[in-house]
């Protein structure tokens, strides 16, 4: 049985199909899709075949309210699941940069996925890290621990 959308289409005029062609070509041509919104739709997938716990998000300071001395001050983000804890401190870095400074519960090799791509690190023997030039906007962690390899985390995201 086709699709409500081929029935919708193979009913229509072929002149009104062909000038709806017409409107979506130009359309690409005018206004094309952003590759980053490409990139983030096609990651978006990537949850369909999950291999890692997810560590939601346990405290953010932002929802603490406004800082009483100082408007400049760094974000804490802390991440909790039953296998692992990601904590994350972010500063700017510029109008459309981060630093994040982080520590996890244990060592651990890490990816930061940020619309600027993958960045990837290890942390040191107790678990604290240091990323700069991350770009503005969502931002998740994944963990593969050292001492347990087959289980790894990763942050559900945030916008930084």
């Amino acid at each position: 049985m086709p699709s409500a959308d081929t029935n919708a289409t193979s009913d229509m005029d072929p002149r009104d199909q062909a000038l709806l062609l017409q409107l979506r070509d130009a359309l690409d041509v005018a206004d094309p899709v952003p590759d980053t919104v490409v990139s983030h739709a096609k990651s978006a997938f990537t949850w369909l075949t999950i291999d890692a716990e997810l560590a939601a998000l346990a405290d953010d300071s932002l929802l603490a309210g406004p800082a009483v001395r100082s408007a400049a001050t760094a974000r804490s983000l802390t991440f909790e699941c039953a296998t692992g804890v990601v904590v994350l401190e972010v500063s700017d870095e510029g109008e459309d940069e981060r630093r994040l400074l982080g520590q996890t519960d244990r060592p651990a090799e890490l990816q930061v996925l940020h619309r600027g791509g993958t960045l990837q690190l290890a942390t040191d023997e107790h678990g604290r890290f240091r990323v700069e030039h991350v770009m503005a906007g969502p931002v998740s962690v994944r963990c593969v621990f050292h001492d347990d390899p087959d289980n790894p985390i990763i942050t559900s995201w945030v916008v930084v």
